[in-house]
């Protein structure tokens, strides 16, 4: 007997220029995985992050799958909630239905052959009901609970882009919380410029391609800051407002949250939490504990060829090599632990070797070590020295890993489960992480794992 297994995430996980960080790997690595057995049948759906200029409605479309040609991989393009999550923070209701997204889902499993299981990856760039539609097509329903969507627009229930979200304040805390005002119509229009070009055998790293993207983007900011100059805030005068003259947002997110649970609890089979501590947040949130079950992921982190100088021994007069590697974020910790080292006395510093394996996007950073400054280079000149890499593909992690000591994971947020712990560890590089999510369930040790909050590095 076989298995036909709809497999669903926002992100195109085969494309060159990837998103969806280590979930789409993860994809890619079980798909990999599963494709070699005969017994099970294999699709693909992502959505929320192909836009079209041709039509407006949302459709499928089969494209062409580089990792896995023969598995059939279909795009939802025109989604009204594009992805990631952050997109449609504004709209929180629209992530529970949408007519227009709801009936191209139900298209979709109309047309295909049944699937005994959709497993969803996230629902970002669907909305919560097609859980419903997903069981009542008959199939079996997993659900893997790769971050906090469910309960947090921004999917990491990170208040203010500042610290962990523990009480949302029945939604009153999730009004302003997003500090950052979204250009939807600059990012959908570089989609569809990104589609386009595809259409016309046209990558989205050629060069033709990439100087329209800048060409427009230059002239939309240009027309955006005349608009803004033309518009007169609310708050330039003295203002008096009854409150219950305002929309009132906060029963929008407090809606959004329940919804989102009950329908968890009504359709999904299995949710796969990724960790013990994802699993006890989302029970403690309202996600019945029979549907939960704990299933860390798989990793290619295994087939690493382990570094001939790892584990790494220390000689005291030699430099102490210290890494963080991934996503150079607030929430992350990447911030964090710059003040962190920071503040060790002049002669630790001067002993200590820091790799970066991380691309930094923070506008201030960049601009600030022009002139070398910023958090990171202001530190380097204390260092014995700063080895920095502007990203990483998978394939080099090994290298990168050679000779160091320690690899630091030092999230902020209950990150579920950082997939860089594995493959530390599987360089047989020593870990320090926070408490905060899962990558304490490996590390295990207390003398490795510290409160970001009430203890130091």
């Amino acid at each position: 007997m076989s298995y036909r297994i709809l497999y669903y995430n926002w992100a195109p996980y085969f494309k060159e220029t990837a998103s969806g960080g280590g979930v789409s790997l993860y994809c890619k690595n079980l798909i990999s995985q599963l494709s070699q057995k005969d017994k099970y049948k294999l699709s693909f759906l992502y959505s929320g992050h192909d836009y079209s200029y041709l039509r407006k409605q949302p459709y499928i479309k089969q494209v062409s799958n580089k990792s896995h040609p023969r598995i059939p991989t279909f795009s939802l393009i025109n989604s009204p909630l594009p992805a990631p999550a952050y997109l449609t923070f504004n709209t929180p209701l629209e992530c529970i239905k949408n007519s227009a997204l709801d009936q191209c889902f139900q298209k979709f499993l109309d047309t295909q052959e049944p699937f005994q299981i959709i497993h969803f990856h996230s629902l970002e760039g669907l909305t919560a009901n097609c859980l419903k539609l997903a069981k009542e097509s008959g199939a079996r329903v997993i659900f893997s609970l790769h971050n906090y969507w469910a309960l947090c627009p921004q999917v990491n229930l990170w208040n203010l882009e500042n610290t962990h979200c523990s009480d949302y304040l029945n939604g009153r805390a999730c009004i302003a919380c997003l500090p950052v005002k979204i250009d939807l119509d600059l990012l959908l229009t570089l989609r569809k410029l990104d589609h386009l070009g595809e259409l016309i055998s046209l990558d989205e790293q050629a060069l033709a391609l990439k100087l329209i993207k800048k060409i427009y983007t230059f002239f939309h900011y240009k027309l955006r800051q005349s608009r803004i100059s033309q518009t007169k805030s609310p708050l330039n005068k003295a203002l008096e407002i009854t409150g219950t003259n305002l929309p009132q947002q906060a029963t929008f997110y407090h809606h959004r949250r329940q919804e989102i649970i009950s329908l968890i609890n009504h359709y999904v089979d299995v949710a796969l939490s990724v960790s013990e501590r994802t699993t006890s947040i989302y029970t403690q949130y309202g996600i019945e504990p029979v549907r939960l079950t704990t299933q860390y992921l798989g990793t290619k982190a295994t087939q690493f060829l382990v570094p001939t100088k790892n584990p790494a021994k220390y000689s005291p007069g030699q430099p102490f090599q210290l890494i963080y590697i991934g996503q150079a974020r607030r929430d992350k910790g990447f911030y964090f632990l710059l003040e962190e080292l920071r503040c060790l006395s002049e002669e630790e510093l001067s002993s200590l070797e820091l790799v970066i394996a991380s691309k930094i996007t923070d506008k201030a950073e960049l601009e600030m070590a022009i002139e070398q400054k910023g958090r990171l280079l202001s530190l380097a000149q204390s260092l014995h020295r700063l080895r920095y890499y502007p990203g990483y593909s998978y394939e080099k992690i090994p290298n990168i890993l050679s000779g160091v000591h320690l690899g630091v994971v030092p999230p902020l947020w209950e990150d579920n489960l950082p997939q860089i712990t594995f493959e530390l560890l599987a360089c047989r590089v020593p870990v320090l992480c926070s408490n905060r999510g899962g990558a304490q369930e490996f590390v295990r040790h207390p003398a490795f794992i510290f409160d970001p909050l009430t203890s130091c590095i």
